[in-house]
């Protein structure tokens, strides 16, 4: 009986190069401080530190609509969740916000459940990130500075209550800050292989982004120093291609490409034959319903269904 097969991209820092710099409307993005990849809806979500607009982009920067927001303050983290849902984090007040972005909307702080991911510091050196982790539904968070922690967050927006518990001693990063940080296993091809329980986490001090394991070992490195504008928010999609948003009264969008060796090119050949056919169909209907993880779950939304059946058909013949 044919079996899943591994795709098993990963992601090499030292090979990413500078691919596309794009402006960003500064009336709405003037301190832009994080980005999101929506898997469902190929798009970005941008969030300025003002925390009165969120704007959601095309992956060339391209303006597709707005949401209004209201009673926030210090806004800095996102991440998507799936299935439309994001959490934004609060800096000042280390929590993180479940919401559903609606374009041409309101979305009042006041009305949305939240739970803590760092410790309530009432000041300009807290809650800086957070990343979705779906194959366990927990968080990864991280504060920014005096000092930086990484953070694995457990909780449930829907109590309220939540825990969150030190991954590893920071000071062996050696950067002067901690700005954002991604899950790995939310990337396509990237979860399947030997960098899923992987962070990438960015420092906008030392202009550098790390790829660290969990007990924060270095493994990769990528230097920023060449950005015109301070990177604050990094999110990834499933070409593995980077997105960096910039804080700066001129934002920017940063991206870069991977090499090609690392690709995981044919994610719907889940059987590993060299052909997107009958037999992949066959393993993605055994896999139907929740299946969080799953190298069937192709737009990564938590479920194996046909929206999955519909991107194999796409794919159908010889991979490339």
């Amino acid at each position: 009986m044919a079996t899943l097969a591994d795709c098993p991209a990963k992601v090499t820092l030292s090979g990413y190069q500078l691919i596309a710099t794009y402006s960003l409307p500064s009336a709405t993005l003037s301190g832009a401080s994080t980005v999101a990849w929506n898997w469902d809806s190929d798009t970005l979500l941008i969030v300025p530190d003002s925390g009165l607009v969120m704007v959601m982009v095309s992956k060339t920067g391209a303006v597709l609509s707005q949401m209004t927001m209201k009673n926030f303050a210090d806004t800095e983290g996102l991440t998507y969740m799936g299935g439309g849902t994001y959490a934004l984090s609060e800096e000042r007040l280390g929590r993180a916000y479940k919401f559903t972005y609606v374009a041409g909307g309101t979305l009042d702080r006041n009305t949305l459940q939240s739970i803590a991911i760092g410790p309530n510091t009432g000041t300009n050196d807290g809650s800086e990130g957070v990343s979705f982790d779906p194959r366990d539904g927990s968080w990864v968070s991280i504060k920014e500075k005096n000092p930086e922690n990484v953070y694995r967050v457990t909780g449930s927006f829907a109590t309220g209550a939540s825990t969150y518990t030190d991954l590893f001693a920071t000071a062996q990063l050696g950067v002067n800050d901690i700005a954002d940080v991604l899950v790995l296993a939310t990337v396509p091809g990237v979860v399947d292989g030997p960098d899923a329980d992987n962070l990438l986490v960015l420092s906008q001090a030392s202009e550098r982004l790390l790829k660290v394991s969990r007990t924060g070992q270095i493994l990769g490195t990528l230097s920023l120093t060449s950005l015109a504008t301070n990177p604050e928010g990094v999110t990834m999609d499933a070409s593995q291609r980077l997105y960096i948003c910039s804080d700066s009264t001129a934002p920017k969008l940063y991206v870069y490409a991977p090499t090609a060796t690392d690709l995981c090119t044919c994610p719907s050949d889940l059987d590993g034959d060299g052909v997107v056919g009958s037999g992949d169909i066959g393993l993605a209907l055994l896999e139907f319903g929740l299946c969080p993880g799953s190298a069937a779950d192709l737009n990564r939304s938590g479920l194996c269904d046909s929206s999955d059946l519909g991107v194999i058909l796409l794919d159908f013949g010889a991979c490339p």
